[in-house]
């Protein structure tokens, strides 16, 4: 008797925090992590800039979309930023390197929303595409010998900084927690990658963990 009355009081709790979310406009703000992939190879200078490596970085953005029972159009720009670990020059690792790569995607994306797969959570896949604006910015300070003395230190100092615009695309997965009819939280994976992007000499890669909050504006109509 009392496994039944906790069972009963669980599923009330449960239903009581949850709700069914609703069909038209919502918006939402996210942030979250992300961790870029070696996106450099470029000669420049008569040097050869490669191997790029990157600390997790920051990403933040937000969205407009539609709701249209399991479906979602959305519009979305995203902002990214990661330091700069280390990078080559001439396949010499620099030293006190510095930097980071900038990034804003300006995306076009649609949903797929499961059936719950618990109460009030909902697993979601998604794909977009877009334009993406990249810059990178480097530089290190060495020490060498120059070829006429070996008695004397030289510091070295290397400097790279360039953008470009390019094509982007997107894939996602994730879970949404419809807590109220018109409040949702999410977190998703996302993977983002571009054509080759000319001020880096590669396609540009990443990979992001956002969590975000979802406020839907129509709440008097329901699913």
């Amino acid at each position: 008797m009392k496994i039944a009355f906790f069972s009963s009081a669980l599923l009330f709790a449960t239903t009581a925090m949850s709700a069914t979310p609703i069909n038209g406009w919502y918006s939402s703000i996210f942030s979250g992590t992300n961790y870029l992939f070696d996106n450099l190879s470029v000669h420049k200078y008569g040097l050869a800039f490669t191997d790029a490596s990157y600390e997790f970085g920051y990403e933040v953005g937000g969205r407009l979309g539609l709701q249209a029972n399991q479906i979602r159009y959305e519009g979305e720009l995203t902002y990214l930023n990661a330091d700069l670990r280390r990078f080559y020059v001439n396949d010499i690792r620099q030293t006190h390197a510095s930097g980071n790569t900038d990034a804003i995607f300006a995306m076009a994306n649609a949903y797929y929303d499961f059936p719950d797969m618990v109460e009030a959570i909902s697993p979601f896949l998604g794909v977009g595409i877009g334009y993406g604006w990249i810059k990178g910015s480097l530089s290190s300070r060495n020490f060498y010998y120059p070829t006429y003395s070996y008695s004397t230190t030289y510091p070295a100092y290397t400097y790279y900084r360039n953008s470009s615009n390019v094509f982007a695309y997107q894939a996602t997965f994730g879970f949404t927690y419809n807590f109220e009819e018109n409040y949702a939280l999410n977190i998703a994976y996302r993977y983002i990658g571009t054509n080759r992007v000319d001020a880096l000499g590669k396609v540009f890669q990443a990979n992001l963990a956002t969590v975000g909050v979802i406020y839907r504006f129509n709440e008097h109509i329901y699913k």
